[in-house]
């Protein structure tokens, strides 16, 4: 496992390394604004076949974590209005969007789902290096399947030293983990209440709660 400091993320070296383990269908963990996740490239099978089995999980499909709105488009079907009334309050930050996915995606990757989970975090420096990669990336929390997520990155090292490479910003505070929308219903439908999710209650937006 490569470890590298979140102070030197941007540098060159850096981003050809993270570049170099990304084309090779590496796996990362990377810190996002609630937890730390596991990723790597959204369009490889061979990846996220690497992060079932080190979740220990099959059956659900993963959330991917864009640099922003360009990156949207080529991965959705449409989008909705809600959407764009949302995210001018809550976008970049703690909030997972599910949006109906586009056809054009293999369904293996989705899981056979027809919804993709969306999420852009609110940390400047993961969404240029997302941006500079040019490829979405999982974003699924450090755990194995049922257990508490890694907020660590000295016990994400010791109990996952599968990963290729750990971007380490040291240990974050406690999350719940991103609030969960899903934008493919009317009203819009809250699956978790994560992290802020009282700024959704906040903006007065009509919802139901799963």
């Amino acid at each position: 496992m490569i470890r590298l400091d979140y102070k030197e993320l941007l540098t060159e070296n850096s981003i050809h390394c993270i570049q170099q383990i990304i084309k090779k269908n590496g796996v990362i963990s990377y810190p996002t604004d609630t937890l730390y996740g596991l990723g790597g490239n959204f369009h490889s099978l061979i990846v996220i076949n690497k992060i079932d089995c080190l979740k220990q999980r099959r059956e659900l499909p993963y959330s991917v974590a864009i640099s922003g709105i360009r990156m949207l488009n080529p991965l959705v079907e449409t989008i909705p209005e809600i959407f764009h009334e949302l995210s001018r309050q809550l976008v970049p930050g703690k909030f997972t969007f599910l949006l109906p996915a586009s056809p054009q995606l293999r369904k293996s990757l989705l899981k056979n789902s027809s919804k993709i989970g969306i999420r852009i975090p609110n940390l400047p420096d993961i969404l240029e290096l997302i941006s500079k990669l040019k490829v979405p990336l999982i974003s699924t929390s450090v755990n194995r399947s049922n257990q508490k997520p890694l907020n660590n990155p000295d016990l994400i090292e010791a109990r996952f030293p599968e990963i290729d490479l750990l971007i380490d910003k040291g240990p974050l505070e406690e999350s719940k983990g991103s609030t969960i929308l899903d934008l493919t219903r009317s009203p819009i439908r809250c699956i978790r209440q994560g992290d802020d999710y009282q700024k959704l209650v906040s903006l007065g937006i009509e919802f139901t709660v799963k």
